[in-house]
């Protein structure tokens, strides 16, 4: 209870402390010349524009987002060379077998009764190759870079 007093007293204070600057630079402001008063106005907004440009670029380094920007980027386009190889190499030999169709269109029917269901596993097994094969790459890319040297330890 004495705590969130203190903390309501200390807000108090500083709503107080604030409001008296506030109508000190009034005071200020309302002595000086319009030009004067144009430049100290111009001051502090740039100084509070600075402190905020600033603010957010240490998020931006801090919580590393230029890296995580950059390995989506990556991670998009490995998967772009990958379902082009699927779909021009892996695709092209599995129509040649048996069967005569590609990968990602085998599937099974599966009757009970009056109804059936048809299911994809061509597209399930052709999925999870080339998940694999992106994350291959992406660990292959990380070992052969060495960034896991590259780690900070908190």
């Amino acid at each position: 209870m004495a705590e969130n007093e203190q903390k309501l007293s200390d807000r108090q204070h500083k709503a107080v402390h604030r409001k008296r600057q506030i109508k000190e630079v009034k005071t200020k402001l309302g002595n000086l010349s319009p030009a004067a008063a144009a430049q100290v106005v111009n001051e502090v907004v740039s100084a509070q524009a600075h402190k905020q440009a600033s603010g957010f670029t240490s998020f931006i380094r801090e919580q590393g987002v230029v890296g995580v920007g950059v390995g989506l980027v990556l991670g998009i386009q490995i998967k772009a060379v990958v379902d082009t190889v699927m779909a021009s190499f892996v695709n092209p030999i599995t129509a040649m077998l048996p069967g005569g169709t590609t990968l990602s269109s085998r599937s099974v029917l599966f009757t009970i009764g009056d109804r059936s269901a048809r299911l994809g596993w061509g597209a399930i097994v052709y999925s999870l190759f080339t998940f694999l094969i992106v994350a291959f790459i992406i660990y292959a890319a990380y070992k052969l870079l060495r960034l896991d040297k590259l780690k900070k330890d908190k």
